[in-house]
């Protein structure tokens, strides 16, 4: 394994690899986003910009599919939601959009899949999931509010968003993480233009009370049903997903234990292997076996602070 590091002004706040990891993008406490190219083929990186928050505390980033050009989103903590593009020729980034539709902070933010266009869903503190789609990714003044839903029950935030990948004949699809009452799958009903719930995965009694630190839908590459992971504290759950939206049935695959919470859950491109980074700054591999049982093959351990740190 080779290791690079980059030196920064201020401590990061958030950070986001782009889908095939050429650029990076991180957002410092002081304020800053700064924009780091992969340098050819090599590992290294390379400052190719540098641009003022205007004050924003953003703590999520998210980066749209690379047929958009450079497109990149912020969730900041008074509500408010940026949009950054990269101009042709040598020109730069630029703020394309700023976009405050909530009072309470954003928590997470994901693009939808290409398919639908520049579609971005932000997950709010207070519950509230809303969506801004640009008709016209080069016009600032296009980025608008297109819709909205508010998370069903005693649910508290929204803490974390995962689209299912698209599919022909299948409505959109969200997976929806809360504070307070495990995740939820919705779905879009074209005919009503507007969200409706589809199931709920699990309850305080799934997550020992913890909220849900992150979501992921695994891709299905021809796998007869979906599967969708829920982090909560040291424990992801795997979930099986079947049936038609309007009538989703779920099960419970399995219950992942770790040593300390999970921060964030990923998948490999065929949903085969599972991988889980934690607060001890480890990283968890998990695959099946070949009677469906779920085991960690590999634990990536982080570097731990020296003395006095």
């Amino acid at each position: 394994m080779v290791l690079t590091s980059t030196p920064l002004d201020a401590k990061a706040a958030a950070a986001a690899y782009n889908q095939s990891h050429t650029w990076l993008a991180i957002a410092d406490t002081g304020s800053r986003l700064t924009l780091w190219q992969r340098e050819g083929a090599g590992r290294g990186w390379a400052l190719a910009g540098s641009l003022s928050l205007e004050g924003l505390r953003v703590t999520t980033l998210c980066w749209a599919a690379t047929q958009f050009g450079g497109l990149l989103a912020g969730g900041a903590a008074d509500g408010s939601v940026a949009v950054w593009q990269e101009q042709p020729g040598d020109v730069g980034w630029r703020l394309a959009a700023l976009l405050k539709e909530g009072g309470l902070g954003v928590q997470d933010l994901a693009f939808a899949p290409p398919e639908l266009g520049p579609l971005l869903a932000a997950a709010y503190a207070d519950g509230t999931v809303r969506f801004f789609e640009a008709s016209e990714v080069l016009a600032a003044a296009s980025w608008e509010l297109q819709n909205h839903f508010r998370l069903a029950g005693a649910a508290g935030a929204a803490t974390a968003l995962s689209w299912r990948p698209s599919a022909p004949g299948l409505p959109p699809l969200l997976l929806v993480g809360t504070a307070a009452a495990g995740a939820q799958v919705w779905w879009y009903q074209q005919q009503l233009m507007r969200w409706q719930l589809a199931a709920s995965l699990g309850g305080p009694q799934d997550t020992g009370g913890r909220p849900v630190a992150d979501v992921a839908w695994a891709p299905t590459l021809g796998r007869p049903y979906d599967i969708a992971a829920v982090a909560a504290g040291p424990t992801v759950l795997l979930w099986r997903l079947g049936g038609a939206a309007d009538s989703l049935e779920v099960e419970q695959l399995a219950r992942l234990q770790h040593a300390a919470p999970v921060w964030e859950v990923e998948w490999n491109l065929l949903g085969s292997w599972l991988a889980a980074s934690t607060e001890a700054g480890d990283v968890c591999m998990w695959r099946p076996d070949l009677g469906g049982e779920w085991l960690l093959l590999n634990r990536i351990v982080g570097e731990q602070p020296t003395a006095g740190a």
